[in-house]
């Protein structure tokens, strides 16, 4: 049996086609056996992998080896090359880059072969860019528990013939190329067991290729968008930006302000996709947040935008991340070691570096000329720029320069400790700003709610205007224990589906005493979810935000550091009083000076305290749920005072008193 899966038009699934078509030239009792299985993935993706987008993956077993003749000298594992009077194949896996490129767009040297893009001027060794997809499909079978296999890289050329590829061996396969030829080639490149005269392909233990091939087995994920998923496609994809905000990009910095829930991370999502669907451009969006990466990539995976450097396309990555294969590539670090102890060191000697001469302006083109899959970038786009340190302000603006920036300023959401100022050094008519003031993402009452809360809470600079288009929205307090309750968040994950939304919508934020003690613990709530039988996608573990949530089933759970950008039709927030004492204590703990006269560190604490609380106050669309401890706290207070004054949308569980409500 021969199936091909997924992407079902474009010129790989034309490849895939016609692969079939070859193998039952070769075996026609292929398509009809029962025990011999062979899967093509078209299109295949890797979420969350340095690699995310791969061309086929082929992948085959047989109940009894299958034969084929050789015709070409064959390289086995051990000994001489030789002729082999036979040869068989038990299994295989393939990865197959495709190009459909002409001779004129191959550059073959030995063994190495670079495709040029009118993008790119030294063009893409794609040689290398199958060897290294190779290692990261192997790393992403492991972490599905899929096993060791050997994997062979193949780069196939559908505009080219067999007689104008260079002379074998080496991985490159042509249009005319027959399945026996691409077996032989194998030969010469997957290390064959000699067995006498004869030559035995084998690529793994049975028993891993059955369970890889099994249909129970989660090869190939299948990104299933919620309805909510696809309100955020449409929100991304409508042209509803003003033309003029995108003509910007390139020619000015671009700087958006506004506080929590107006938008600002959906524009910058437009903004780049308008630039990758016009004008083929590619573009980074930066954040300091892994949690929000894993959500950003989601976004981009639904939306099926590439990050290519022959198609353009939209990145998102850390500024962690990024920031050190940056530094890697420019020989200021030899490895990660220590390298988050010693980041600001880092940063320190590079910047240094980009101001000397040491690294020169060509150094930086070569760089981007040579890797331009990492950063090869016609636009950098920064989430959360609010809090930027100025060594890193200055570094994006020497490798990307100024007009190259779009900015999005959350104004007082502050993580990092620094106040950044994206306007310093920059000239007025270099400098666009556009203030955003209107609430997008809260329906009408959580916007009243959080904006009362602000004053209750000491802010007196929130400026936020409900969206009167978006009428309606509740409040749910509940008092107590609610990590031991897991049978609510059922009801809730309940009433989200009744209307149309999943688990994969929702939000749980945890503060860091219910986080999981072990990087492979889920945290307590989540855990306790688990155990009436649901999925979870546990975000407050380092291994998990690597990868984004691939089933509608999974109810995702942060670390409230962690919960800035992202957002949810219900967001539940445990502890939430626990987390402002956590940034209060965290605070005073710091040992900031304070000059003024008229105010005291525990003002400054409570007030920094408070504008954290903000943040994941502002994360839900529809139901807001706020737990706090039965104690006595500054939040419980602020909360008390709302709720008196609003007391036909909130509803406060576990309160004795809310009924004077």
């Amino acid at each position: 049996m021969i199936e091909i899966l997924g992407v079902n038009s474009g010129q790989e699934y034309e490849a895939a086609v016609h692969l079939r078509k070859q193998m039952l030239k070769l075996w026609p009792d292929l398509a009809q056996s029962k025990d011999d299985i062979v899967k093509i993935f078209v299109g295949f993706k890797m979420y969350g992998y340095k690699f995310q987008d791969i061309d086929i993956i082929v992948v085959g077993s047989f109940a009894t080896p299958r034969s084929f003749d050789a015709e070409m000298k064959f390289y086995p594992s051990e000994g001489e090359p030789f002729i082999p009077k036979g040869a068989s194949i038990r299994n295989f896996a393939l990865l197959i880059e495709e190009k459909s490129h002409n001779a004129l767009g191959v550059r073959f040297e030995g063994r190495t072969a670079t495709v040029k893009y009118r993008n790119k001027k030294d063009g893409e060794c794609v040689t290398e860019k199958a060897f290294k997809q190779m290692f990261e499909f192997k790393k992403y079978l492991r972490d599905r528990n899929g096993g060791n296999i050997f994997v062979q890289e193949l780069v196939l050329f559908s505009g080219l013939k067999e007689a104008q590829l260079p002379p074998r061996p080496h991985n490159f396969i042509a249009s005319d190329t027959s399945f026996e030829r691409l077996l032989n080639t194998l030969g010469q490149t997957s290390s064959p067991v000699r067995s006498g005269p004869f030559a035995n392909l084998n690529f793994g233990a049975t028993e891993v290729f059955r369970k890889i091939l099994n249909p129970s087995f989660e090869l190939f994920d299948v990104l299933e968008p919620t309805p909510l998923d696809r309100k955020r496609m449409d929100l991304i994809a409508k042209q509803a930006l003003p033309d003029d905000w995108v003509e910007d990009m390139g020619e000015k910095q671009i700087l958006l302000k506004g506080r929590g829930g107006v938008g600002k991370t959906v524009i910058l999502l437009q903004m780049a996709y308008r630039a990758y669907q016009f004008e083929e451009k590619r573009s980074l969006v930066l954040t300091f947040n892994k949690a929000l990466v894993a959500d950003l990539r989601r976004s981009m995976a639904l939306l099926g935008v590439p990050r290519a450097v022959e198609t353009g396309g939209i990145g998102i990555e850390t500024a962690h991340g990024f920031f050190g294969r940056l530094m890697m590539a420019l020989g200021i670090i030899e490895g990660y070691a220590d390298f988050l102890e010693r980041y600001a060191e880092h940063k320190q000697a590079l910047l240094a570096y980009l101001d000397s001469g040491a690294v020169s302006r060509d150094d930086i083109d070569k760089l981007i000329r040579d890797q331009a899959d990492q950063f090869g970038w016609d636009n950098v786009l920064v989430d959360e720029g609010q809090d930027w340190p100025s060594d890193e302000i200055a570094i994006l603006r020497k490798i990307y320069g100024l007009e190259s920036l779009v900015i999005s300023d959350g104004v007082d959401q502050l993580v990092r400790g620094t106040v950044a100022d994206w306007s310093a050094g920059v000239g007025k008519a270099s400098l666009r700003k556009r203030r955003l003031t209107r609430c997008m993402r809260m329906k009408a009452n959580l916007a009243a709610f959080v904006s009362d809360m602000a004053t209750n809470l000491g802010i007196d600079d929130w400026v936020l205007e409900p969206n009167t288009d978006a009428a309606g929205g509740r409040i749910i307090i509940v008092d107590g224990d609610l990590s031991s309750q897991p049978e609510r968040l059922k009801e809730w994950c309940d009433e989200a589906e009744a209307l149309k939304n999943a688990p994969v919508d929702l939000l749980a934020c945890v503060p860091p005493s219910l986080a999981g003690t072990a990087c492979d613990c889920l945290c307590k709530p989540a855990a306790e979810f688990v155990s009436l039988g649901h999925r979870v996608w546990d975000g407050t573990s380092r291994d998990v935000r690597e990868h984004f949530a691939t089933s509608r089933d999974q109810l995702r759970f942060v670390q409230y550091d962690s919960c800035r950008g992202l957002e949810g039709w219900t967001v539940i927030n445990y502890g939430l009083d626990e987390l402002w004492d956590y940034k209060y204590a965290q605070w005073v703990n710091e040992g900031h000076q304070v000059d003024d006269l008229y105010t005291s560190v525990e003002d400054l604490a409570k007030l920094h305290a408070s504008r954290w609380v903000m943040i994941p106050l502002t994360r839900a669309i529809d139901t807001l749920v706020i737990n706090i401890g039965a104690q006595q706290s500054f939040v419980r207070d602020a909360l008390l005072k709302v709720a008196k004054a609003r007391p036909d949308i909130i509803d406060w569980i576990g309160f004795e008193d809310a009924a004077a409500f």
